[in-house]
């Protein structure tokens, strides 16, 4: 379970490709402008980014073209209300 301001769901693993298709229900479950990746490099250490998010996939740049990454992907959900953060100071 992730904790935070929001109500967010996540999905990772690993890839040697460019692309990573996001499971089938984050569709309805997600807002796809919320989607945020991070990237780890495995073996070498070569830049990676993301060139773009569409249609439930996240497609991976890479500045020597080859790709071997760990990925951490997040979103809001969608489904549900967002989360009211209520911060309340205690003195001691």
């Amino acid at each position: 379970m992730l904790e935070g301001p929001e109500n967010g769901v996540y999905v990772r693993g690993n890839t040697t490709t460019n692309v990573i298709e996001l499971p089938d229900y984050w569709t309805g479950l997600v807002h796809e402008e919320t989607i945020t990746v991070q990237l780890t490099p495995i073996g070498d250490a070569t830049l990676h980014f993301i060139e773009k998010v569409e249609n439930n996939k996240v497609y991976i740049g890479s500045t020597t073209g080859k790709i071997n990454v760990s990925y951490v992907i997040y979103g809001e959900r969608k489904d549900v209300d967002k989360i009211i953060v209520e911060y309340r100071r205690v003195k001691i």
